[in-house]
């Protein structure tokens, strides 16, 4: 029996950042394509298997131990599962670059209004 996967509004807000970034060099179609083949990945391999990735060290770091972490593609994808439910929320998608510190800072003075 599979997941129920479902994007948080940091997530969403995330992922338009994302194609925001990438839309000079790949055009808005481009990138929202781009984008859009990474969201069915990262909800196929979700719901099938969310407890297949690891808890996020660098989260863990923070005093946040319970993110797990997909890495795909260039990208990381920030999610908690609750497997009594059978649902996973991710919450943040990055690329492999961006601080997740500074991005957790950002979403949280962003949503905190």
């Amino acid at each position: 029996m599979s997941f129920d996967v479902q994007f948080a509004t940091t997530a969403e807000t995330s992922l338009f950042s994302q194609i925001a970034h990438l839309e000079p060099y790949h055009s808005y179609d481009g990138a929202y394509e781009k984008l859009s083949t990474l969201v069915v990945e990262v909800i196929r391999r979700l719901a099938d298997h969310p407890l297949g990735y690891p808890i996020s060290a660098q989260v863990s770091e923070l005093g946040i131990a319970h993110y797990r972490e997909l890495n795909l593609n260039g990208y990381r994808v920030f999610y908690e599962c609750d497997e009594e439910k059978r649902l996973v929320v991710v919450l943040l998608i990055l690329g492999q670059r961006q601080s997740i510190e500074q991005q957790l800072i950002h979403y949280c003075l962003m949503f905190d209004r």
